[in-house]
């Protein structure tokens, strides 16, 4: 847990301190909400855009898209599919991706759904976190980071030995 929040400060301040100081963002700089909630789904500072917890269900309504787990893992990366197309990206510019899930034995079927969403390789670096729950009964929670054109520079897939 303190290793999660640590990850979150990192990314807080990262974040800031990309943005110009005494200055602010652009209009269009930020993904449009489908709904009034107060978050951006996507939030982009030069060629790197912040994606924001995405879930498998209906912004409007805050159903879930669907009752089988499996069909939900693709809903989730759909939508986050959607905001990257928003910002002019695809899947395969994503470097950092976060998926929190309420049940860890649904790993694999997340996992199969997560390696189709992607037409190149290496994959990006992810965390796969468990948690109690999630808003609205969502089993899947994703959020990333993506650099503009990433899918071509990313060349190298670091292995480590343990």
């Amino acid at each position: 847990m303190l290793s999660h929040l640590f990850f979150r400060a990192v990314y807080l301040v990262a974040l800031c301190s990309l943005l110009p100081l005494g200055g602010s963002l652009r209009a269009q700089d930020v993904i449009p909400t489908p709904t009034s909630r107060p978050f951006s789904p996507g939030l982009a500072l030069g060629d790197t855009l912040y994606i924001s917890g995405h879930l498998g269900v209906h912004p409007s309504s805050n159903t879930q898209v669907s009752q089988d787990v499996s069909r939900e893992a693709y809903d989730v990366l759909a939508s986050v599919e959607k905001t990257l197309k928003a910002a002019g990206m695809t899947m395969d510019d994503l470097v950092y991706v976060e998926v929190y899930c309420t049940d860890l034995s649904l790993y694999d079927i997340f996992n199969r759904a997560y390696s189709q969403s992607f037409l190149t390789k290496p994959y990006p670096a992810r965390d796969f976190i468990g948690v109690k729950d999630l808003l609205f009964g969502a089993h899947f929670e994703v959020m990333g980071i993506a650099v503009r054109h990433a899918a071509e520079k990313k060349k190298q897939r670091i292995s480590v030995a343990y």
